[in-house]
């Protein structure tokens, strides 16, 4: 006889998902019973972390990495608490996710149970209510299949993101039959959104006849990446991307323009002008303060905007735009390019740019900082140079703080000739920004690559706040290599306070070795104080062993990162 927590891992094991994500405790027991006798015939296993809003980073990274569903737990009252910003950050960039927090037992509701989080107590199921795309209390066994089965359709839809089922004690150990789990998963498939004929004509008339036109891929482009850079490349259209959406474009492409948005590229900015884009083509983007760098009306939000999305919540921002279409991207994109192709005598691009040093975007008066190779480590030149000697396939994540602001503008991408093109090799968790969560999702990714390499780049204060999930990146054997920014401070803090003249206050750290604290926790590391330490390891070498890996890089703290487009919105100035 099985029980309902078995239940759960068969539904998911059906969805090709291969690990839940948690830390075990009292009330989530049966749950873990369930993934020991799943891991013991093969199925699901559990990845413990240390932290549960680690467990829910992980969740996600591995959601990202292999667009399966990423699966979550915790234990009741705090652990559940614990979940919450992990939860909260995967709900404010979409990412598939279902969450199962405990409950104690039902007939123990008021009265004050051990962790107890009840509607009569410490609400968690009404914490989660803002942050999930679903979100309910199981308050008897006969709800728990079908409450389970809404929860995965809402996580995997159209407006994807987390899912939160509470589950009392009793009712995750109540019995099963040995024949359980038969309902079709059918629902869960092939979403795709086909737009209007008329839409479509619509875009076409909108595209056919100007000139000047600037492509943006947003991160919800990244199945549709191959086709647009076809359509560019067939027209002449100028390429940018998003934050989120770099790497769907390579580096070096010579139509490539660079980022536009948050710790962006001017030469994005300018080929977004009126007078470089009669019209702005945006696919799968929010229009948030990221991807319209604070909302400037002078590039994306303006009639001359396009705007694609399969995700409707998008196109809730695109009042302004001349036409506004909800629809699969890829089918959109497609039925365009068909319509579209020989409409025009573009000269199509001989071959990429050569990814010998810099891509052409990068400002003259910022060349000579990405190629320094003596001295104190920049943090521009350590962008470039490991991003040029790194393997074309390593998944990088930049962590919130001057990691993501660096990583944004100088880490560059070379996609390789086989590559897929739907697969994103760069992530930024910066829809909730939380510190920490590249550490967590890091694990996560590396748990889903198989063997591929992995970069996690964090900044002191973040390590500080999670860096004990790299042990279990170690305790799983996982290819990541973690590079702790060192500057002895809170980065992004410490400049914005220059920048608008507020008081510096808050933003000192202690000067402290993280590679002697990783050798304490018996992971592989390495101190690096300058330019010629860092190019005297064999980073190919590191990416391709086994088991985790952290480079403590103390970096030059005077530089400042690109982050104009953040302080103007936190100043007020136009």
């Amino acid at each position: 006889m099985l029980e309902n927590g078995d239940l759960i891992l068969r539904y998911l094991e059906r969805l090709g998902v291969e690990f839940v994500f948690g830390v075990p405790g009292g009330s989530i027991e049966p749950l873990f019973n369930a993934l020991a006798r799943s891991e013991r015939r093969g199925g699901i296993r559990a990845v413990i972390a240390r932290h549960e809003a680690g467990a829910a980073f992980m969740a996600e990274g591995y959601a990202r990495e292999t667009g399966r569903l990423g699966v979550c737990c915790s234990t009741a009252g705090p652990g559940a608490t614990n979940l919450i910003t992990g939860v909260a950050s995967a709900y404010a960039d979409n990412i598939p996710m279902l969450v199962i927090s405990a409950q104690t037992s039902l007939d123990r509701f008021g009265q004050g149970s051990l962790q107890e989080s009840s509607c009569t107590s410490v609400n968690t199921v009404e914490m989660f209510s803002r942050c999930t795309q679903y979100n309910t209390l199981v308050s008897h066994t006969a709800q728990l299949e079908p409450k389970l089965l809404q929860a995965i359709s809402y996580a995997l839809g159209n407006q994807p993101g987390p899912a939160h089922l509470g589950v009392p004690l009793d009712i995750m150990r109540h019995a099963i039959p040995e024949d359980s789990s038969s309902r079709n998963l059918r629902a869960f498939t092939d979403h795709d959104v086909a737009p209007s004929e008329r839409s479509m004509q619509s875009l076409v008339n909108e595209l056919a006849e100007v000139s000047k036109v600037t492509v943006v891929l947003g991160e919800g482009a990244a199945e549709t990446a191959g086709m647009l850079v076809a359509l560019a490349e067939s027209r002449g259209w100028k390429l940018v991307t998003t934050p989120r959406g770099i790497g769907l474009v390579d580096s070096f492409h010579p139509l490539y323009h660079g980022v536009f948005g948050f710790a962006g590229h001017e030469a994005a900015a300018v080929a977004l002008k009126p007078g470089n884009a009669d019209r702005v083509l945006v696919v799968g983007t929010a229009l948030d303060e990221v991807s319209t760098s604070g909302w400037d009306t002078t590039a994306l939000l303006s009639d001359r905007l396009i705007h694609l999305s399969g995700n409707p919540d998008h196109l809730t921002r695109s009042t302004m735009a001349r036409l506004a279409i909800l629809g699969s991207p890829r089918l959109m994109v497609a039925s365009m390019a068909d319509m579209l192709k020989g409409a025009s005598n573009s000269k199509h691009p001989e071959q990429l740019g050569t990814p010998d040093a810099l891509p052409s975007y990068i400002a003259a008066e910022n060349r000579d900082m990405c190629l320094v190779t003596s001295g104190r480590i920049k943090p521009q030149a350590m962008m470039t140079y490991m991003s040029r000697v790194c393997p074309a396939d390593t998944r990088v994540l930049m962590d919130s703080g001057n990691s993501f602001l660096w990583g944004i503008h100088h880490w560059n991408i070379r996609r390789a000739p086989k590559q897929d093109d739907t697969k994103k090799l760069f992530h930024i968790g910066i829809g909730f920004a939380s510190m920490g969560w590249a550490i967590g999702a890091s694990v996560g990714v590396a748990r889903g690559a198989n063997d591929a390499p992995v970069i996690c780049f964090t900044g002191d204060g973040s390590f500080l706040m999670a860096g004990q999930e790299i042990t279990t990146a170690l305790q799983e054997g996982l290819n990541l290599l973690m590079v702790v920014l060192n500057d002895s401070a809170l980065g992004m803090v410490k400049h914005g306070q220059r920048l608008s003249g507020g008081e510096a206050i808050g933003n000192r750290l202690p000067a402290i070795r993280f590679a002697d604290v990783a050798s304490a926790m018996g992971i592989e590391s390495y101190r690096v104080e300058t330019m010629e330490e860092l190019r005297a390891l064999d980073l190919n070498d590191i990416l391709a062993r086994p088991g985790p890996c952290l480079i403590d890089a103390v970096i030059d703290g005077n530089e400042i990162p690109p982050m104009g487009s953040r302080m103007k919105v936190l100043t007020g100035a136009a």
